[in-house]
């Protein structure tokens, strides 16, 4: 059978060194590094591209130009790279090149501007879900808030939208046709017979069906047109309204990145009146990069350092009792439930996507190997093997930090919308934008008041209050707007257009003014709510708080600059103040200094406005602070990996917010997972077992683990001996407080050895992924004998070392057999330890005993007396599992299950068991967790 092939265009990863050398990075075969649906791909077909990392330290002088001169021509196996500009990652010293050839082609599009092609050139590498070529689209460009537009925010017509879903369902059926076909071990020669191909293609249509991009959501675009680039979101309108304008697309100026002028004849007409003037008819590329979803988003210190101190101790303070109280009460009853919830997995078999491959050996899906092993073990031992425990204090040392900084709780979020509208009736177009009130939003949460989110937060006055809208009085507010403008329809049309072009999935609806206060627009940024029925006395200060303090993104025009400075303006667009200034705002407000970070929140907003207009943070201003505050103590335990390094009680300031809630919920944790707590590898050497291998399977895997424990080791002494450098600058600033002149230079190279170390951190992960890639391609390719290989490698990983005298001795995790072979190491550990029964969560389920029959319908249990005063039993029907894991109670009049759940399947036996908090417990059952093979734990130590 046929199957549709999409190009994948690897991109080549460089790096220069502070000489200007240049090499070639180590990276990973991973999709974030090739032109897949990009604009790029789509108008340059087979273009060669490279990414140039630059050193992001601080360089002398010599340093500085040596680079500079590098970035001018890049030339790697004969091929000679110009520099045409970045993305978002410029801050991190990444930058794009391509092949000579096209360099004018691009500069063109940006026109011969080095500071718009350092900002706006991610437009073009972004890979999107789907990407189509119109020949002939039409393309209305139009002025903010004109024909219902936006702040980056246009529409595209119905007609268009579902070209770009048929494409998408296209290129996902394509794939998941050949997923399924490597899935049953045929080779690309293999051909199946129509009725064998037929059945593949119908399971994977099954499959893709909840990917495809869904209606009544807000997205974000790229397009490619005219010689530029545009990005935003767009909302769906009526073929009939396109049809009335004439256009396939409409966008905001603001979208089109640089801002489009149009011709010069263009203009006039624009300046007359004619709404057609910037209409461009011709070829168009149109990607969808993002759907809108509801999301949730994690706490931060950022948020809780502006609650006031009552909200502390009566709202954030039980909050987080409550969960440490659940996590110490999961460890000592060895119940995985909430731990497991921490770790991103469930207990229960969890609701099946139905996008999921239901694999009939696997009754489940988790999201690491280390996961899957827990879920499958029936012992609970595994808990201590070195690998799984490794990855479980590095989890819980993240969550313990959140918790004690933050409260540790989570925010419903959403991609920020504007309330623009657009229809036609009686032959006319009716539109309006901002007309919902600038103090009003549409969210859909439960609570009436709340504070909207938008990270990073430069200050208190960005947690914007707002008063939730119903869906009726959103409805009533737009009948109102459509009355002004003359547009008299029923009130099942009003309906009807709220629900299709303002009650998108996944969003939340603000005024353009009230978006910007915080710095957002409708460019898919993200936002989440601080629900008031939840923190009340949190959302009450705020809305009782008199603001003080304005910060507005600077949008003055970039300094024109020749395209030839294209590398000088590089190598300034370099290093990402982001965090360090937001952290020194805290350790000021930490320090009750309020004063200095009011002066931070401008200098904050300079260097989110860095690339994108040129502004820079007042270095100065920055120094003097920095001199004059100390830094908060718990921010430095950021990066701990356990959380036995975490300080139980730390010396912290008067005003010190988060470090009173620290020190408070810190000594609540006690010293979970210590090194008590694991086992030797040796006491796992019979997990493994049942294979037979030969002395060629034992050497080969000898030789690979040999392979990657070396590299493990070197990156691990580098990272140690970069720490080492750190903690020496760092001692040495301290000591040259008094000697101004040498403490400059001091600090200098305290900067380098810090940006060395995070540069070192970045690369090394990158180069450990790598590792394991290679790791997996070498066993994916022992088919027929990979239970052999498993025996081999987890009895060499697993035998005792004696310390050489010679050599500091690292012990090892056995990460390798973690990652060469995830599902057969989970399936092992599930056949070896007995495996953990499986249990289903059923709504509204009666608590009780209950007997489950062979076809999965559950019983309640129910006990009574007879006139005769013998105990009687009485089943009661609740509910059925099938065989495909349909979950229902009744059946509708054709007899058809009425499922109101369904789950991964799994061997159904008879049996008793009980049902408690709505959930089933099946007898004689194993949990058989299916373990993605994508997903990675990067070692901490060898093997």
């Amino acid at each position: 059978m046929s199957h549709v092939e999409h190009d994948t265009m690897p991109v080549l990863a460089l790096e220069l060194d502070r000489e200007g050398h240049i090499s070639r990075k180590t990276m990973r075969l991973s999709r974030q590094e090739t032109l897949t649906n990009t604009l790029l791909q789509g108008f340059c077909p087979g273009i060669r591209v490279a990414t140039v990392d630059v050193p992001t330290e601080p360089l002398d002088a010599w340093e500085q130009a040596i680079v500079e001169q590098a970035l001018t021509r890049v030339e790697f196996d004969g091929i000679r790279y110009n520099l045409v500009g970045a993305s978002g990652s410029a801050k991190k010293g990444k930058f794009y090149a391509v092949d000579s050839r096209y360099e004018k082609r691009l500069a063109e599009r940006f026109r011969y501007s080095p500071q718009a092609a350092m900002t706006y050139f991610g437009i073009l590498v972004s890979s999107c879900k789907v990407m189509i070529e119109v020949p002939e689209c039409r393309v209305l460009v139009v002025d903010d808030h004109e024909l219902g537009t936006n702040d980056c925010r246009g529409w595209i017509s119905h007609a268009l939208f579902m070209k770009l879903r048929a494409k998408h369902r296209e290129n996902l059926l394509a794939d998941e046709v050949k997923r399924l076909f490597r899935k049953l071990g045929h080779g690309h020669d293999v051909q199946l017979n129509p009725d064998d191909g037929e059945v593949l293609k119908q399971q994977a249509e099954a499959l893709i069906d909840r990917k495809l991009l869904r209606r009544n959501r807000f997205y974000q675009f790229r397009l490619a047109f005219d010689k530029t680039q545009a990005k935003g979101s767009f909302k769906v309108m009526a073929d009939e309204v396109a049809e009335k304008l004439e256009a396939d697309i409409i966008l905001p100026k603001s979208s089109v990145k640089p801002r489009y002028q149009g011709r010069v004849l263009r203009s006039i007409r624009s300046v007359l009146g004619d709404r057609q003037a910037h209409c461009y008819r011709g070829s168009a590329l149109v990607g969808i990069r993002d759907v809108s979803r509801n999301l949730e988003f994690q706490s931060s210190y950022t948020l809780v350092e502006h609650a006031p101190q009552d909200s502390i101790e009566l709202e954030l303070k039980p909050y987080a009792l409550k969960q440490i109280e659940k996590l110490r009460k999961a460890w000592e009853e060895n119940n995985f439930t909430e731990l497991f919830e921490l770790l991103g997995t469930q207990e229960s078999q969890r609701a099946l996507d139905i996008a999921e491959d239901p694999d009939p050996e696997c009754t489940c899906s988790e999201y690491t190997v280390a996961d899957g092993a827990l879920v499958a073990d029936g012992t609970g031992y595994m808990l201590k093997h070195p690998f799984v425990n490794s990855h479980l204090q590095k989890v819980l040392a993240r969550w313990a930090y959140r918790l004690c900084t933050s409260g540790g709780f989570r925010l419903p979020g959403f991609a920020l919308a504007d309330d623009g509208y657009l229809l036609l009736s009686d032959g006319e177009v009716f539109c309006g934008s901002d007309w919902i009130p600038k103090d009003r939003g549409f969210a859909p949460v439960s609570s009436r008041l709340g504070l909207i989110v938008r990270y990073p937060i430069r200050m208190k006055e960005d947690l914007l209050p707002f008063e939730n809208l119903s869906p009726q009085e959103l409805t009533s507010l737009l009948a109102s707007d459509l009355s002004k403008r003359g547009c008299h329809i029923s009130e099942q049309q009003v309906a009807a257009v709220a629900s299709e072009q303002l009650q998108l999935k996944g969003t939340l609806i603000l005024h353009s003014e009230a978006a910007a206060r915080n710095g957002g627009d409708f460019d898919f940024d993200q936002v989440c709510v601080l629900e008031g029925d939840k923190f009340p006395r949190f959302v009450r200060d705020r809305f009782a708080y008199e603001e003080r303090h304005a910060a507005q993104k600077n949008k003055t025009p970039k300094p024109p600059s020749p395209w030839w400075n294209l590398p000088q303006v590089a190598m300034q667009a370099r290093g990402n103040q982001i965090g360090s200034i937001t952290d020194l705002k805290t350790s000021c407000l930490a320090n009750g200094r309020d004063d200095l970070a009011w002066q931070l929140v401008d200098q904050l907003q300079s260097a989110l406005d860095q690339l994108k207009h040129g502004t820079q943070p007042d270095q100065d201003v920055i120094r003097d602070i920095r001199n004059e505050i100390s830094k908060a103590p718990w921010l430095k335990l950021k990066q701990k990996r356990r959380i036995v390094e975490m300080a139980e009680h730390l010396p912290i300031a008067e005003h010190d917010k988060i470090g009173q809630l620290y020190n408070f919920l810190r000594k609540e944790l006690g010293r979970f997972f210590s090194d008590a707590a694991v086992a030797p590898l040796s006491d796992f050497r019979g997990l493994i077992g049942g294979a037979e291998f030969t002395p060629e399977i034992f050497a080969e895997c000898s030789t690979v683990n040999k392979y990657y424990a070396a590299v493990v080791t070197q990156t691990l002494t580098q990272r140690q001996e970069l720490w080492d450098e750190l903690e020496k600058a760092e001692a040495e600033v301290e000591a040259l407080k008094e000697d101004a002149e040498a403490r400059k230079e001091a600090i200098f190279r305290r900067k380098q050895a810090s940006a060395a170390l995070q540069s070192f951190e970045e690369r090394s992960r990158e180069e450990l992924r790598a590792l394991i890639d290679q790791v997996r391609i070498w066993a994916q390719s022992k088919n027929g004998t990979r239970l052999a290989y498993l025996s081999a490698l987890h009895a060499i990983v697993c035998r005792d070392r004696r310390p050489n005298p010679e050599h500091e001795f690292v012990p090892g995790t056995g990460s390798i057999v973690f990652y060469a072979f995830p599902q057969e190491v989970v399936n092992q550990i599930a056949e070896r330890t007995g495996g953990r029964p499986v249990t289903v969560e059923i709504p509204d389920l009666t608590d009780g005993e209950v007997e489950i029959d062979r076809d999965g319908r559950i019983f309640l249990v129910s006990h009574f007396t007879n006139g005769d005063g013998q105990v009687h039993e009485r089943l009661i029907f609740l509910a059925q599992v099938t065989r495909k894991g349909e979950v229902f109670r009744e059946r509708d009049e054709q007899g058809s299950p009425i499922v109101i759940e369904r789950v991964r399947p799994f061997p159904i036996r008879a049996g008793r068991s009980e049902a408690r908090d709505e959930i089933v417990i099946f007898p004689e059952t194993q949990r058989r967790p299916q373990v993605p093979r994508g997903t990675v734990i990067l070692p901490q130590t060898v093997n």
